[in-house]
């Protein structure tokens, strides 16, 4: 940050900064220093806490800060196109806050386990996540994102249905975990995206950054960058490989669309979340067609014309319907 720290942050929390100093307050947040300050803050005042040399404080608005960043940033009348951020769960300077806080809502039992929110994406819509720790979430469509209120002391949990694109913020003393049905994902600090939507037969996961250590009912694999694994929910097993362009898994987050030689009925299903529309095919040969090809994203007749070039089908459109046929 260009100006000391907290004297922007006792700005925010007066609420005379700047839309600037604002953004400048959540953007370090984000960054590696600002997350190490957060854990070192957060780690001093649970030791106070718990050695009685510190009292717990009461009234600290420690929720207040987010609201204040945000309507300062929202006097600014930027937003981002893509993503809005659907989440924002950071931790003030003033720590002892937080726990005084939880400890009132708890009765005391500061280790109890806290209430669970949810994010949902719809069709043809995507999310970004901020939490606490720093950690960015870039929620695909039809996704569904659950997690605590505030992570625990020993660990940051998440449970994911459908596909995200996962930024960590490192803290070896709180491994982040993503709970897919019956299987998770382990983590310290990386970048992933990870595609598990329930009623998919399989859990996808390419490691763009760090390593990570998959889990299911029989075993466990551990995965390095630029590998993908595949897990097989009806067999049980798993298959890694390592890929040239891992960055090809999240273009999707940059709203880019793209298919490698992608069967019909994965295009399909991608294309009913993409664009909230219903897909009906009126000859099954045509579910032996692949696809490939990259494209920003497009209106969808212009999306159709595209697949029409790439294969003798024709798409039709009316009432939320694409009909597709043999040419």
């Amino acid at each position: 940050m260009k100006r000391p720290k907290e004297i922007i942050i006792k700005r925010v929390l007066n609420e005379t900064a700047t839309p600037e100093e604002a953004a400048e307050v959540a953007a370090w947040f984000s960054t590696s220093e600002g997350q190490r300050w957060l854990s070192g803050q957060f780690d001093e005042d649970a030791q106070a806490l718990e050695s009685g040399a510190s009292p717990l404080l009461e009234n600290i608005p420690t929720e207040e800060l987010l609201r204040r960043i945000d309507r300062c940033i929202a006097r600014s009348h930027r937003r981002r196109l893509l993503f809005r951020v659907a989440a924002v769960l950071i931790p003030c300077a003033l720590i002892a806050g937080l726990w005084a806080n939880l400890n009132s809502r708890m009765g005391g039992a500061l280790f109890t386990p806290v209430r669970t929110d949810t994010i949902a994406t719809a069709a043809g819509e995507r999310k970004e996540v901020i939490f606490q720790d720093g950690t960015r979430v870039f929620l695909n469509a039809g996704s569904t994102l659950t997690y605590p209120e505030r992570f625990g002391l020993s660990e940051r949990k998440v449970t994911l249905d459908g596909e995200a694109y996962f930024r960590v913020a490192r803290n070896p003393q709180r491994p982040f975990i993503v709970h897919v049905g019956d299987e998770e994902l382990r983590v310290l600090g990386t970048s992933f995206d990870i595609r598990a939507y329930d009623n998919a037969p399989t859990v996808d996961i390419v490691l763009l950054e760090g390593s990570v250590l998959f889990s299911y009912r029989t075993g466990e694999n551990h995965m390095s960058a630029s590998q993908k694994l595949v897990f097989d929910r009806k067999a049980d097993n798993c298959t890694v490989t390592d890929i040239e362009n891992p960055e090809q898994a999240i273009l999707w987050s940059r709203n880019i669309i793209w298919f490698r030689n992608t069967p019909m009925q994965e295009v399909i299903a991608e294309l009913e979340r993409w664009y909230d529309v219903e897909f009906a095919v009126s000859d099954p040969e045509i579910y032996r067609y692949t696809f490939s090809l990259r494209t920003p994203n497009l209106p969808l007749r212009e999306l159709l014309d595209e697949l029409e070039n790439i294969a003798p089908i024709r798409c039709i459109f009316e009432n939320g319907i694409v009909t597709i046929s043999k040419k």
